[in-house]
């Protein structure tokens, strides 16, 4: 049996993770822990889950160190099998990347201990871990929202934040890298999926993310987790100018409109 305490769970592993080293160079790694969680059962055989987990989390670590944003790593026929997968967002890269990574990767390894699933989640990146595959959940019960700052005075901000949440949740399914940031009227927001649940799975994620995190506003800041996918939104610009997506392109009329059915009929298919 595996299951979750509660929708935070995130990993504790003795794992050797180079160390949380952050090199100086670093500019924004986005560190701030959002989420953490870790599953109610310990692995067994213990040691053999362990080494498993440092194998994985170290090819993680390994393919992050490249310049890839997004990798899974699996060892499937080990004693205690192990799965794990690591996010950084589209703005948060190199070594940024590589640090928000190590930062998460220590605050499981004390969190969690042996425990057989997990996963943490960072402004910046995200880490699970699992004794089961999971690289295709979309949306798992716990799904919320995290709300920041005061409320932005007038009305003009709620609806600009709705407006572009409305527009990222129809187009990142469609972007390449299933991400994407954008600005306007003055708030700034990001949607982004994990890369193996695919346009489908992203839609399902989204459009329950969109519920959550439109209930922030108006306050000016405001975040939503799931298991597939993360958005936020803020008055304050939290990624660099260049790394807007243009979202014309993908909102032409006919274009929208017909994503716009297909998330609806997908969502009520499956009652998200």
């Amino acid at each position: 049996m595996h299951r979750m305490a509660r929708f935070p769970l995130l990993p504790a592993l003795l794992l050797a993770v180079a160390s949380a080293l952050v090199p100086a160079t670093v500019a924004d790694p986005q560190a701030t822990l959002l989420n953490l969680g870790c599953s109610q059962y310990n692995a067994t055989p213990t040691a053999g889950f362990l080494a498993a987990l440092n194998t994985t989390f170290a090819e993680l670590r390994a393919n992050l160190s490249t310049g890839s944003g997004f990798a899974t790593a699996s060892e499937p026929r080990a004693a205690a099998p192990a799965f794990a997968m690591a996010q950084c967002r589209p703005y948060v890269t190199g070594r940024d990347c590589v640090a928000c990574f190590d930062a998460a990767a220590v605050r499981t390894r004390t969190s969690c201990g042996a425990a057989n699933g997990g996963r943490a989640i960072l402004d910046g990146c995200v880490i699970r871990y699992e004794s089961a595959a999971f690289f295709d959940q979309t949306t798992l019960p716990g799904n919320t929202q995290l709300c920041n700052g005061s409320a932005v005075a007038g009305g003009g901000f709620d609806g600009a934040v709705r407006a572009l949440v409305g527009e990222l949740t129809a187009v990142v399914p469609r972007v390449s890298g299933l991400a994407a940031a954008a600005a306007g009227s003055g708030v700034y927001a990001m949607a982004q999926c994990v890369e193996t649940i695919g346009m489908g799975g992203c839609a399902q994620c989204l459009e329950v993310a969109s519920r959550n995190i439109e209930a922030c506003s108006p306050n000016s800041d405001g975040r939503a987790v799931d298991a597939g996918c993360f958005m936020r939104y803020s008055d304050k610009r939290f990624f660099p100018a260049n790394a807007t997506v243009d979202l014309a392109p993908y909102l032409r009329s006919g274009e929208f409109t017909a994503f716009t059915h297909y998330i609806h009929h997908l969502c009520f298919a499956v009652s998200c």
